[in-house]
């Protein structure tokens, strides 16, 4: 679950996860349940533990490659600034609405769905 984010420049909000031994059995769940896919994306994440207050991700996306910092607030400042980023810089958009927003222009018009070419 990730809920909406709050305003600021950072994209803070509340995340929950947990695992999934089935996820046929929570697909089927959730259908159940009434609910639909309405949007699916792919990336690949790579992970660097920066210190306990950060971690870095390295996502690939069909929409391009994404530096994504999480983490408490001062540690973000400090590794956006080591990165040459400051508040301006930072993108606070959803995948979903960064790749809806760049869908027309790239050809994909016919394409619901944010995934690599198979």
């Amino acid at each position: 679950f990730k809920g909406p984010p709050q305003a600021g420049p950072m994209k803070v909000r509340e995340e929950r996860e947990t695992t999934v031994g089935d996820r046929d059995q929570l697909v089927a769940i959730l259908q159940g349940a009434g609910f639909v896919p309405t949007f699916r994306y792919q990336k690949y994440r790579e992970e660097f533990g920066a210190t306990p207050a950060l971690v870095v991700a390295l996502d690939e996306t069909p929409i391009g490659v994404f530096v994504e910092l999480e983490g408490e607030a001062d540690a973000i400042r400090t590794a956006a600034e080591a990165l040459g980023r400051d508040e301006p810089h930072y993108l606070t958009a959803s995948y979903a609405s960064l790749f809806f927003a760049r869908r027309d222009a790239w050809g994909l018009a016919d394409s619901d769905h944010m995934v690599f070419p198979a």
